[in-house]
Formats: C-alpha cells, structure tokens, sequence
C-alpha cells in the first residue's frame, strides 16, 4: 500500500471526526436548550422586535420541532412583558393547546389567560381541550386548564366552570384545589344565580386540611357569601390553629373573617366604655367561661378571691380567648399587612388592656419603606385619636426627620399633638420649635398649628404655647407671623379677662405686621374683646380708620364689624359713632363691591332713624356668643386597615364592623365531633391536670391576672401527646417538679428494666428450643 493511500484515508478519517465532533456539539446545544439551560448569548435575544423577527413567529408556531415553538412563544411572552399588543397571533396560539410537550402547553396556557378575555369566542374553541387537562398527569397542568376556563369571561361556558371547580376540589393536589377556590369568585361574576352550588363547594373547600387551600378558601368565602357566619362555626377552631401555618396572603384573608366573625358572635370585651375612653384602663382580670385547668374541687378561700375581683373581670368566652392568643405570634411576622390585621383585630376585638401588645410591633414597621410607613402612621394616627395613651410612651418614635417627604411628616405631627400630655408636652414644643426653621413653608404652616393643637389637647401648657406663638411673631417670615395669628385666633377666640393681656399685646403688633390675613385676624380678635377692653376698642378703630383705604378688601372687611360691634357695645359714645360715620361713607365708594356690600348693610343697623326693629337687637346680632369651631383634622373615623381610611371617604366594598350582640350567642355551635380526631381543628380537653390555684399562676404568667377555665387549645404534638394522664406531686401548696421529673426518670428506668428482663428470657427461650432440636 502506497503513501499515497495512508494520507487519503488519513483525510478520510479527519473530515469525519470533524463532523461526528459537530453534530454532537449541535446535540449538546438541543439538549440544553431543551432543558433550559441558558447558553452563553443569555435570553435577551427574545426581545428583538424586528420585523423579520415578528414573521418568522408565525412559522415558528406551526412547526413540528417543540423547540421552534417554544422560541416563538417565550418571544410572544417577552412581547407582552413590554406591553406590547400580539393578540393578533391568539389564533395561531390556541393550535398548540393540544400539544404534547408540557413546556409549551405552560407558555400557550399564559397566553391564553393574558388574551382570553379579549378573544372570548377564539377561547372557546380551546374548552374540550381545557376539560381534557382537568384530567392531566400533571398537577400544574391541571390547575392552569381551570385558570384559563375561568379566565374566559363568557356566561355561557359558567356551568362547565361549575363543573370543572367541582372535580377539582376533591384533587389530590392542594395546589389544584387552591385554583379551584380562585376560580370560585370568577364562575359568581359570570352567573350569580349559582351562588347556592358556590357556597357549598366553599363549605367544603372549608373541612380542607391543607393550609395552602383555606387561605384562597376564606378569600372566595369573602366574594361569594361574607355574612354565612354558621359556614365558619365547625371549622373556627381549625382556622385559629392554622393561621401560624397558612401564607401571609391567606393569614390577612381569615384575620378579616375571624374579627367580622369575632364581632357577630362574641360579647363586648369592654362592658364598661374602656375601648372609647381616652385615659388608660386600669388592670383587671381576664377569665374565661371555661378554665384550662381545673378540678371539680374549689378551695373556700379561693372561692373568696373571686367574689372579691368579681367587679373587675372581664368574662371572655374561650373561643374568644383562643383567637387572641392564636393571633399574638402573628405579631412577629416580616408582612407588615399581617401586622396591622393583627392591630386591627386586637384594637377591635380585645379588652382594653390587652392592645398595648401591638404597639411596639407597630412602632417596629415605622422602619419600612416610605410608603408602608406612611399607611402604617396613618393607622396609628387614627388609634392615638382614640386611644392615645397607647402610643404616649413612643412619642420620640414619632419625630420628624429632614429627609422624609411632607405627607409622613405632617401625619407624624397629628399623631404628636394627639399623644401629648402633661409629661412630655415640654419636649414636644422644644421638638416644634426646631421644626419651624424647616425651609419647607408648608409644614412650617403645619408645625405651628399643630403648637395651637397641643395647647388644646393639654389646657395646662396653654401658656406655654401662647409664649411660644409670641416669640414667633417677631419672625421676619411672613408666613409664621400670618399661621402664629390665626393660630392665636383660634385659641383667644372665647373672650375671657385672663387672656385680656395677650390680646393687648397682640394688638400692639398692628404696627409692624403688614400680612394682610395677619391684620384681618388681629382686627377680628379685637372685635370679640370689644366689652372687656373698652379703652383699646376704639383707639384701634381710629388706627384702622386712617389707613382703610390702602389696606386688602379682608382686612376692610373686618374693620367693619369692628366699627358696627364698638357701636352696638357702647351706643353713646360720640366719638365712635364719628368714627363710624366716616367710615361708612369711605367704604361706601370703595372698588370692591363686597365692601360696598358690607358697609350697606352695616349702615342700616348702626346709624340712627335706619334698621328699624333689627336696631333693637342690634346687641344681641354683633355680640353674640358662639360655640368656637372644632378644629379640622386629618384623620379619618373608618376602619383601621381599610383603603377608606387612606383615602379620606367611604370606597366601594367598604363596610363598618358590625356591634358586638347584647346576649351571648350559643357558643356549642362550634363543638363539632366531625373534626375531633384531627389535631388542631378541635380543642383537646385535659382533665385531672392540676387545679385552679395551678390555673390561677399560668394566667398571671400569661395576661398578669388571674383567670378561671376549665379547657386548653393544644397543638398537634401537644395533642398526640397527651394520651396519658399526669399528676404533679406538690410541695406544700406548689408543684415540686424535681419529684415530678424523677417519678418520670424512675418510670423510663423500669420501662428499660423491664424490656431488658423480657429480652433475656426471650433468649433463654430460644436457647432451651435451640437444645431440643439438637
């Protein structure tokens, strides 16, 4: 063989490892893409728009090769992820509903439920498709087939949605069965009249033991039939017990039910006005109808400790008792949502006493994000209103800083002038003051009236504020000089002798204030006090008359009344009535025809042989005595945890708590023998396990009073636990746990003894017939 021949098949054998070496790396590159692996160029190629791009997607769909499908879908999904419109391709689309690859079935069923509301009737031809997945292998597959059949928004297809929830909620998937309790309130808004066959489907989606369904459960409960309170009786236990369990959308869904429910079904906690009174409650005992402890024997004495708290207990009903404590963990969640549903259940539903224990986790959220503080300060605003002493304590937690925007600072400061007293209101004003040299004029506006605010809420500390508000008007800004006027205005309007002095020295700064609503204000003041300063009502009038024709159509206004007020007080005085005539006829030509207006009328009850009867009464109309006008606030009266609340009025959907029922429903609705063998859906009994002096020192540990119950809510350990029964031996008049864990130490070491002795002799017996058969 010559040389030649060596080479040729040399190069043979090179051109075709080259292209076995390319197909497999071609194969590689499949595979991955298959896989979903990213190569090295990443996704981004997905987003090219181009024209040439855009046509190929349509050959792409109708390709036999899955993955050429699957680059013209996930280009589709990136289309629409930019907002861009491709319902044109929905045709081409729904072919591919009946493929068999399971990555492409997942991006058509997203398609669909993106466009199937704009497509309806295209949609529909894809339904024996949708029935068919309902039946598929795989559970994702399943629940998207009932998302896109519930997703199109046609009434016509609603009973075979009926039917689709119906063999869903008994999957063995919870996350089926969690689509299916979605897709409950979409088959309501397409026809409502099969809102009986709903609710029971909801009842039985409410016996679900998964803490993945009842969330989506509770929130179809909330859609379809809100107030079937008697829905919620056989599982109330169950949902107590769950909520540690359950997602954090879920948990807001059954805390709103639970307080709804609370409030229906549960007697006032604050019998007395304690959860409406502005001064802290004192402490009380909290007791249960049914103890957790408890024997059948009751020592006499305490027999007497009870009838000697009996005016300061509050009776809760243990179900009653049970929601709060299975709330309180909740508290330490990172969802702020959660936490304020908590809030809001525990402020509503709680005694008094017991809604100190929200405040510091909600002191906690004031760290969050701008916009979740400022939801939460607007919650705490409205409780301060209410229940100020809860917050009092925290009132440094609520210090503006500089670099928050306007809306959470001026909130901070309503809920400061809500929480002031005695105490603190010093370090609050020097607090306020700081803030007054902020560059930002409105909430300077905002800083100085809430000084006025503070002087309201704590009448002592009034002089405090009044000095204050008089440094404030030798400012150079005209701004604090006008808002420190209308600011005093507010608080002197009430004409009393003692503050007679502070209207003196606001008069005398006539000279210096040029802001026009300043000057309005100072002259209006003047008027109130025109009977307890008769030396200084008229020589203002005389001021005021020499200057009325370069002064601003507010301030005329007011020098005015000032002049019909000093007649209607002293009607003798000839000096005044002169000074009245004379401006009667400068406002009588003057440009503005409100002070034309103004001066014609004032001119018919103040100068003689005019008026008539009205100047007979001309006392009682200029001088009369009116109620001082409550000071508007920002914030709101609705519901805590409501979007109304934010929003300032009554939305859509926005409902009042109901009131708590005068008698105490029947509480043995909720005993359901259904759900005993379950742990956590019912409340394990243990008897015989210590007394009510046992009972007494748990409650004090726990709520710092003692209590009176007769059953404890155990978890599910607890409950698989306590099979067998233990007594406690006592020292004295208490429990000596050292016996207590030697008798079980004693008891393990005999268990052991005796499974030892039961081992050898069954080796000997195996021995001795080991012997016989030898």
């Amino acid at each position: 063989m010559e040389v030649s021949d060596y080479i040729n098949s040399a190069k043979t054998l090179a051109e075709k490892a080259a292209k076995l070496s390319q197909k497999m790396s071609q194969g590689i590159v499949d595979n991955a893409r298959e896989l979903g692996f990213q190569s090295s160029e990443s996704g981004a190629h997905y987003f090219d728009t181009s024209e040439e791009k855009m046509r190929n997607i349509i050959r792409q769909l109708d390709a036999k090769n899955d993955r050429e499908k699957l680059d013209g879908l996930k280009r589709l999904i990136a289309m629409i992820s930019k907002g861009r419109d491709v319902s044109e391709f929905f045709p081409d689309v729904v072919k591919n509903v009946v493929s068999q690859n399971i990555e492409v079935r997942k991006l058509v069923y997203i398609f669909l439920l993106r466009y199937a509301e704009q497509e309806p009737d295209l949609a529909l031809l894809s339904i024996n498709s949708f029935q068919k997945d309902l039946s598929d292998k795989n559970q994702i597959i399943r629940a998207m087939a009932l998302r896109v059949m519930s997703g199109i928004r046609v009434p016509v297809i609603s009973p075979i949605v009926l039917l689709g929830i119906k063999k869903c909620i008994t999957d063995p998937s919870p996350y089926v069965r969690k689509t299916a309790a979605h897709a409950i309130p979409k088959c309501y808004s397409l026809d409502a009249s099969q809102k009986d066959t709903l609710v029971e489907i909801i009842a039985t989606l409410l016996k679900d033991r998964s803490d993945i369904v009842i969330g989506s459960t509770i929130m179809a409960f909330n859609e379809v039939c809100p107030s079937r309170f008697d829905l919620i009786h056989p599982c109330f236990r169950k949902l107590c017990s769950m909520l540690g369990d359950c997602d954090e959308w879920g948990q807001m869904s059954i805390l709103g039910v639970l307080l709804r429910y609370g409030r229906n079904q549960f007697l006032n906690p604050n019998p007395h006005g304690e959860d409406t009174s502005r001064t802290p409650p004192r402490k009380v005992a909290i007791t249960s109808t049914r103890a957790f402890y408890s024997d059948d024997d009751s020592d006499e004495s305490d027999q007497e400790e009870d009838e000697q708290i009996m005016d300061d207990t509050v009776e809760l009903d243990v179900d009653h008792e049970l929601l709060l404590k299975s709330c309180l963990p909740l508290l330490q969640s990172r969802n702020s949502g959660v936490i304020l549903a908590v809030a809001k259940l525990y402020f509503y539903l709680a005694p008094a006493i017991e809604a100190e224990k929200i405040v510091r986790p909600l002191v906690r959220l004031l760290r969050s994000p701008r916009e979740q503080s400022y939801v939460v300060l607007t919650n705490i605003a409205t409780m301060a209103s209410k229940r100020p002493y809860l917050f009092e304590s925290y009132y440094q937690q609520f210090y503006a800083q500089s670099s928050e925007p306007v809306f959470i600072r001026d909130t901070k400061l309503e809920i400061l002038t809500t929480i002031a007293t005695e105490s603190n209101i010093h370090t609050l004003l020097t607090e306020l003051q700081q803030y007054i040299k902020s560059p930002n004029k409105d909430f300077v506006a905002a800083t100085i009236q809430a000084v006025g605010r503070c002087a309201i809420t704590v009448p002592t500390a009034l002089d405090k504020c009044l000095r204050l508000l008089m440094r404030l008007l030798r400012s150079r800004n005209e701004l604090v000089v006008a808002e420190s006027v209308l600011v005093f205005t507010r608080l002197l309007q009430v004409p009393t002798e003692e503050r007679s002095r502070s209207v003196i020295a606001l008069v005398k700064l006539l000279e210096t204030i040029k802001v026009p609503v300043a000057r309005a204000n100072i002259i209006w003041l003047m008027g109130q006090y025109v009977e307890l300063l008769p030396q200084v009502g008229p020589d203002v009038l005389r001021q005021s008359v020499k200057n009325f024709v370069n002064e601003e159509n507010g301030t005329k206004l007011q020098i005015l009344s000032l002049s019909a007020k000093l007649v209607s007080a002293f009607p003798d005085h000839e000096t005044i009535y002169t000074l009245n005539q004379y401006l009667q006829n400068l406002a009588r030509y003057d440009p503005d025809y409100d002070v034309r207006d103004r001066a014609r009328f004032l001119r018919a009850l103040t100068m003689p042989n005019s008026g008539g009867q009205l100047r007979d009464h001309l006392k009682d109309i200029m001088l009369c005595h009116k109620e001082p006008p409550v000071v508007d606030t920002q914030i709101s009266d609705y519901n805590i945890g409501s979007l109304s609340l934010l929003a300032h009025q009554p939305l859509p959907g926005y409902e009042p708590l109901p009131d708590y029922p005068e008698e105490q429903p029947d509480s043995t609705v909720r005993d359901v023998e259904g759900l005993e063998g379950w742990s956590g859906s019912r409340t394990v009994v243990v008897e015989s396990f210590g007394n009510d002096r046992f009972s007494d020192q748990y409650r004090r540990n726990r709520f710092g009073s003692p209590s009176v119950s007769s059953t404890a809510a155990l978890s599910g350990i607890e409950a698989m636990g306590s099979a067998s029964t233990y007594s406690a031996k006592k020292k004295g008049n208490d429990y000596d746990l050292d016996a207590f864990y030697n008798e079980s130490s004693s008891e393990e070491e005999d268990e052991s003894e005796s499974e030892s002795v039961t081992e050898s002799e069954e080796s000997s017996e195996e021995f001795s017939t080991s012997d016989d058969e030898a």
